[in-house]
């Protein structure tokens, strides 16, 4: 029986009877953090954990602002958000190798009414766990 729990990590385990389900950690997770917040502006970042065997070569994360988001200033990633709203980081020339058990962070500060974190963040394409 193959099963995915609540946070998206597989299930497996046998029908009645069997073995107890164990759960297993998502390749990759993260963690969107709003650092600080002021009137018309915030600092946020976004931890990257690598918790597969194998090594991330490059990594690029995705999001929505909930609100349209200026003036960004980005430390450790290339940052974009072309129309106030959809944001794409890549990776440094120094931090997109990120071994297994390893992680990186990159931030921000950036002018917008209000902030919060997002609900659609993926790491190369994939949901963010």
């Amino acid at each position: 029986m193959i099963a995915v729990s609540a946070a998206g990590g597989l299930l497996a385990g046998a029908m009645a009877g069997g073995p107890a389900l164990a759960a297993t950690s998502p390749a990759v997770t993260c963690t969107y953090t709003i650092q600080n917040v002021w009137f018309g502006g915030f600092t946020a970042d976004i931890s990257i954990a690598n918790n597969a065997p194998a090594t991330i070569n490059g990594w690029t994360v995705r999001w929505t602002f909930n609100e349209y988001t200026t003036d960004i200033s980005v430390w450790q990633s290339n940052l974009s958000a072309p129309d106030g709203l959809h944001a794409t980081a890549t990776n440094a020339s120094y931090n997109g190798t990120i071994r297994s058990g390893y992680a990186t962070s990159f931030g921000w500060s950036a002018r917008s009414a209000t902030t919060s974190v997002p609900t659609d963040l993926t790491v190369n394409g994939v949901a963010c766990q």
